[in-house]
């Protein structure tokens, strides 16, 4: 579902919002349906529960989760859009960060090999 880089300098509760808007972004979770319990994604990534509870309080207030008072967190009925956008900004850093890099100096065959090696740590 979600992995964590303990490695990233990408703070962990960064890593859990962005995990989850991708499995929003992706259709595994669609709107209506409940997000995982913080107890239990604590649990699953092996992580503090209080970060994981900062995750969902700021995905509630970017609008993406919707929480029910005694039910838990759901995805909210605009979460998929509100997800979706944020993978266009993702988009827009990793495609400015590639440039710069070619711009600096970098070959594309070498820009192609740094992705391939990402794509591998990633499985």
């Amino acid at each position: 579902m979600i992995q964590i880089d303990t490695l990233s300098p990408v703070p962990i509760c960064e890593q859990i919002k962005t995990g989850l808007k991708g499995l929003i972004a992706r259709g595994i979770l669609q709107p209506g349906d409940q997000a995982p319990s913080v107890r239990n994604l604590a649990v699953e990534l092996k992580v503090n529960p209080n970060t994981v509870a900062k995750a969902f309080r700021e995905l509630v207030i970017e609008g993406i989760l919707e929480s029910r008072k005694g039910e838990g967190n759901y995805i909210s009925n605009e979460g998929k859009k509100k997800a979706t956008g944020g993978f266009d900004s993702l988009r827009t850093g990793l495609h400015e960060a590639i440039m710069h890099a070619h711009r600096g100096g970098l070959p594309w065959d070498d820009i192609e090999k740094v992705v391939r090696e990402t794509k591998k740590e990633t499985k």
